[in-house]
């Protein structure tokens, strides 16, 4: 492929192409050849840094999603004894997270001993999403006659747009 044509389809310059390109020649990724007036580029899979990329680009597309990953280890550390209903909601379940943003949960419990059972398990919960994700958790609990009393707010129809987290519909 010509330099020009991996600027065009990148949308950058073509010097800029050139000059990563020279960079990926330099580790014998890609092969160099001039055709005419064209600078071709052609990638060296025989190459030693081929095989390492190529394995690592593979693991990479096999991993996990990472909200899938999220409701694993949400519904993995939250007692299901003491809840009913858990959703994603907020940047993270419309896809315009940014990299600071909260992780907002929202989680329907029986009853106010149930919602104040669940708090050392959202404290542990905090802790592991900061560690694991980087990101800090938001939780949003109601018990079930609150959420029946609050459902015309509107934070309750953003939920209704979210991710069902537990039970898994």
């Amino acid at each position: 492929m010509s330099e020009r044509e991996i600027a065009s389809i990148l949308k950058v310059s073509h010097m800029s192409v050139n000059r990563t390109m020279r960079e990926l020649a330099d580790m014998n990724f890609v092969n160099f050849a001039v055709v005419g007036g064209a600078h071709l580029w052609r990638v060296n899979r025989k190459s030693y840094a081929f095989k390492v990329l190529h394995k690592l680009i593979k693991e990479v597309s096999e991993a996990e999603e990472p909200l899938e990953n999220l409701r694993e280890t949400l519904v993995k550390n939250l007692p299901k004894a003491l809840i009913k209903r858990v959703v994603l909601f907020g940047s993270l379940a419309k896809g315009s997270e940014r990299p600071d943003s909260d992780i907002d949960i929202f989680i329907v419990v029986k009853n106010n001993q149930d919602k104040q059972k669940l708090e050392k398990f959202l404290d542990k919960l905090s802790n592991i999403c900061l560690e694991v994700y980087g990101n800090r958790l938001a939780p949003y609990v109601l018990t079930e006659k609150e959420v029946s009393q609050k459902k015309r707010l509107k934070i309750i129809s953003e939920v209704n747009k979210g991710l069902q987290v537990f039970p898994r519909t």
